[in-house]
């Protein structure tokens, strides 16, 4: 995969804005989709409409013309003051433009009259924050001149706060806003049908006020597209803050003095270095400069420190990450630098196209064909590590009732050690792991197998005995192909103290595991919060080296031979363990 590009996630896009849509929704407000930091992508628009999102925003013509050339079924909106040299444009290309000079609707009239069309328009209201806008002062007396204007269909009146002077949104603004709509719709006898409140910055207003007023509509980018609340930083609940992750390369690591001992300069862009003394520095460069992102809109996923940037390198001290030449660093953007990434030329876009349950099943189904094939030529160097007690270690474990009799849940050593670092892990979260199974005997394997095919028939009493051995295949297998008998797999689940529960992971009852297709790790028809705990389960083992099974996200392998060929090693340090 290329590099610098972006990682567009267009499930996580599509989540944030039916999420978004809705809470909104819930106090009568629509939101407006603001294109202009996503360079009005065609691929990003058609989702928003996809999910409910009637009119899209956006402050170039350019980009309203790149969606209706993709076929984007939605109503154009031109934000941002207009030009008067683009008014024929804008009639022709633009349903509605926001606009703040009575000069510029003037000449929007005429072209309108022209191309025999009802142009429609918002009325900006300046409310301090120095935007765009008409003083209230002055409004009257502009919708005065504005009614009488052909061609021209005033719709709304709106404001823009938190953008240029940094003036919140509060309850007071939004409820002088309210107050003019008000006062203009009986002075006038007409009725606007948007009142548009603001932007992103208006959440913090939205989850503290019970009356809204008549603010009926809010156009939003950053929430919808980052899921943050731009005032404060913060995250919004339940929005994903990692629908856009920017991906670079390291091209350079060395070892090298901080020690400024030299005269210093202004650097290329008249700046000085802010580089501090250092005896030692495990620095970095990566692929990617100012002249392709807002640097200072970046947060890195590793604890890695940016140091300086300039036209097309950014310096890293690694600290202790371990990287190499060709290592990818990802990070995820602030709106700014957003907005300078997905426009610059320099960085491939990457759009995660959604897949649907039966095509994610048939890449799962495949791949596990293929490491079947190659799990079955992968070569055994047994190392001969004992098999310690799980139950015996004082791990903070919850061990669930096994059918096989005086069960001990017996893991090689080195599994031994990761499973308590797992279990310490998740004792700091208020939360415990639950061990279902470990080692397994033939005989514990062929019971297992047994069970299953007993509990099928009698669900399925018109199968046939192949059907059912076909089904229970697929998440159990044989005694003599399960990597349990290695002492190297282990199956596993997470407790929540908090909510003195089995965490919720798609297709368990508690402890019982529902077996059919959703039981593929990364299913798409699965619930946000199961997603997110088999994420937090997954993460935890392959952070300790395991692999997850392709079929069944609460098993994992270290050591055996499915963990080598996931992992590409010569073989396979642990083999069959027939008894302890």
């Amino acid at each position: 995969m290329p590099t610098p590009r972006i990682d567009i996630n267009l499930h996580k896009i599509a989540h944030n804005t039916k999420t978004l849509s809705s809470l909104f929704l819930s106090k009568g407000i629509d939101i407006i989709v603001v294109t202009k930091g996503i360079y009005a992508y065609p691929h990003i628009a058609k989702i928003l409409t996809e999910n409910g999102i009637k009119i899209l925003a956006d402050s170039r013509i350019a980009n309203i013309k790149k969606m209706r050339e993709a076929e984007v079924k939605a109503t154009f909106l031109l934000i941002g003051s207009p030009m008067i040299s683009q008014a024929e444009s804008i009639v022709l290309n633009t349903d509605i433009s926001l606009n703040s000079e009575l000069s510029i609707i003037k000449k929007l009239s005429e072209f309108a009259i022209l191309h025999h069309k009802i142009h429609k328009i918002i009325i900006m209201v300046e409310l301090r924050d120095l935007h765009e806008g008409i003083v209230p002062s002055q409004l009257e007396n502009t919708i005065k001149k504005v009614l009488t204007l052909k061609g021209i269909k005033l719709i709304g009146i709106g404001t823009n706060l938190a953008c240029f002077s940094g003036v919140q949104s509060t309850a007071e603004k939004m409820h002088t806003l309210s107050s003019i709509a008000i006062s203009i719709e009986k002075k006038f006898q007409i009725k606007l049908s948007i009142i548009s409140g603001g932007n992103s910055a208006n959440y913090n207003w939205f989850s503290t006020t019970n009356n809204v007023g008549r603010i009926n509509n809010l156009r939003l980018g950053e929430s919808v597209f980052l899921g943050y609340e731009p005032l404060t930083g913060k995250p919004i609940p339940k929005l994903y803050q990692d629908a856009f992750m920017l991906v670079t390369e390291v091209i350079e690591l060395k070892n090298k003095s901080s020690a400024l001992n030299d005269k210093i300069s202004l650097n290329t862009f008249d700046n000085k270095s802010k580089l501090k003394n250092q005896s030692v520095l495990k620095q970095i460069v990566l692929a990617m400069g100012i002249r392709d992102v807002m640097v200072a809109g970046l947060t890195p996923k590793l604890d890695i420190e940016i140091l300086e940037a300039k036209s097309d390198h950014i310096i890293i001290n690694a600290k202790k990450e371990k990287l190499k030449i060709g290592s990818d660093i990802a990070f995820t953007l602030k709106y700014g630098a957003m907005v300078t990434a997905m426009n610059s030329p320099y960085i491939f876009k990457n759009i995660i196209i959604p897949m649907n349950a039966a095509e994610y099943c048939e890449i799962v189904e495949e791949k596990d064909r293929l490491h079947k094939k190659k799990a079955a030529m992968m070569p055994i160097n047994e190392d001969h590590s004992p098999l310690i007690s799980l139950q015996n270690s004082g791990f903070n474990i919850v061990f669930e009732k096994s059918l096989q009799e005086n069960y001990r849940f017996l893991v090689r050593k080195e599994v031994h050690k990761k499973i308590g670092r797992i279990s310490k892990l998740l004792d700091s979260q208020g939360k415990k792991l639950i061990i279902r199974s470990a080692w397994r005997s033939f005989e514990h394997q062929q019971k297992l197998w047994d069970q299953k095919v007993s509990s099928l028939k009698k669900k399925y009493p018109k199968k046939s005995k192949d059907e059912i051995d076909k089904i229970v295949s697929n998440f159990i297998d044989s005694k003599k192909q399960s990597t349990h008998s290695t002492g190297g797999a282990v199956d596993a689940l997470i407790y929540d103290l908090r909510k003195k529960c089995v965490l919720d992971f798609g297709t368990n009852d508690r402890l019982y595991i529902h077996l059919n297709e959703k039981c593929y790790p990364k299913h798409p028809d699965i619930s946000e919060e199961a997603k997110k705990n088999r994420k937090l389960l997954m993460k935890l083992f392959e952070d300790e080296d395991f692999v997850c099974d392709h079929k069944e996200y609460w098993h994992f392998d270290y050591g055996t031979i499915s963990w080598a060929v996931e992992k590409n090693k010569e073989y396979a340090p642990y083999g069959v363990i027939e008894t302890s």
